[in-house]
């Protein structure tokens, strides 16, 4: 799934488009015994039930690719019936998945199982809370321009979305009562956070079903629950957006080889600038980066021919096939930063002709301009 298309999901979640038809979850104490589980209605609740729950499942459609989004395919051979032509606890996940979706949620066997595979291969030290809605979602045409067309639907995305959010304990504190016109203690009590993990079975690839395809989410990346995505989808791991910022840092210092320097780095930022602001300008294009993009971005940088030979070559070693990259997975929108052992610089993205690097009696320096009132060490000079 692409950026377009999870916003499209995450569009359901408001009052106004909420079709969510089931609710079920499971309270996981940390000992993990199943405390309880419950399922209902979320459009029987009261308004801001519902926007609490949405809330979640909205945080499970949110964040960057690479970072906390990632495309899970799911092999074929764990899809298949016969438990012999992959593991056996995969071939029955799948099934479980499927079964699950077929049922909007409303088998409740299946159910259990689904908690106990999640209680096992979920790793937390404290009580966390298994949350499912179940949705069906009638896709709304396209015109050639790119617009939406609710009344010409083609096809309905039955899906659902899990989340796994740590439950704590509030803090105490005093709240104002009208009626005894007073502070009063507030009592400690278990509380939902925000989701450390979910997904979404099957992805919406293309504007339609995908049942080869999940989208995993984790409240951070250096917190994947890799346990998890095997035993639910017997799926690669995923590759982080740091692992894929290496790699493409590994691949130009390849192309340019011993000449590379610091001002390589601030051209191919500032391509990389200029790209980020057209796809930002443009929702019709894409934010992948596929071979002969990035090969495009290098030349606009100003890499020499003998340089860009070496491209192809350094590629296929990098990346293989598909690089599977998007352009937030490698730009930095916030900031430009420069780092040695005992400096480090960090300047707005949008202001690299502050910088210029130069060699000063065989040393590179960064030479900064410095604009506006100016403070060192907290004091104005």
């Amino acid at each position: 799934m692409n950026i377009k298309e999870i916003r499209e999901i995450k569009k359901l979640y408001t009052k106004e488009r909420c079709s969510v038809s089931r609710l079920c979850g499971c309270y996981v104490n940390a000992e993990k015994e199943k405390v309880a589980t419950f399922s209902g209605s979320l459009l029987g609740m009261s308004d801001s039930e519902q926007l609490k729950y949405m809330e979640i499942f909205k945080k499970c459609l949110s964040g960057s690719m690479g970072k906390n989004l990632f495309n899970i395919d799911i092999p074929l051979k764990f899809e298949m019936q016969d438990a012999d032509a992959g593991r056996e606890d995969t071939v029955q996940s799948y099934r479980m998945l499927s079964a699950m979706r077929a049922s909007g949620l409303r088998n409740e066997d299946v159910m259990d199982i689904f908690y106990d595979r999640i209680i096992e291969n979920f790793h937390h030290t404290g009580n966390y809370m298994i949350l499912t809605a179940a949705d069906t979602y009638d896709i709304p045409g396209k015109s050639r321009l790119g617009d939406t067309m609710d009344d010409a639907s083609e096809e309905s995305f039955s899906y659902f979305l899990c989340a796994i959010c740590p439950v704590e304990l509030g803090k105490p504190g005093l709240k104002f009562s009208s009626d005894e016109g007073w502070f009063t203690a507030i009592d400690r009590d278990w509380i939902a956070e925000k989701p450390a993990a979910g997904f979404m079975f099957p992805a919406f690839n293309d504007r339609s079903t995908d049942i080869h395809a999940a989208l995993f989410y984790a409240g951070a990346s250096d917190a994947l629950q890799f346990d998890l995505i095997d035993s639910l989808f017997g799926s690669d791991l995923p590759v982080t957006s740091e692992d894929k910022k290496e790699a493409f840092g590994t691949l130009v210092s390849e192309v340019y080889g011993d000449g590379f320097n610091p001002e390589d780095v601030k051209n191919i930022h500032e391509t990389l600038a200029m790209e980020a602001e057209a796809i930002k300008n443009e929702p019709s294009l894409d934010d992948s980066l596929s071979r002969s993009h990035l090969r495009s971005i290098l030349e606009k940088s100003g890499a020499t021919d003998e340089q860009l030979d070496r491209f192809e070559d350094s590629f296929d070693a990098v990346f293989g096939d598909d690089p599977d990259l998007i352009i937030d997975n490698i730009y930095n929108k916030r900031k430009f930063e420069v780092k040695s052992d005992s400096v480090r610089l960090s300047i707005s993205a949008d202001r690299t002709d502050l910088i210029r690097f130069e060699k000063i009696n065989g040393t590179m320096c960064a030479i900064v301009e410095l604009e506006g009132e100016v403070e060192v060490n907290g004091v104005s000079v």
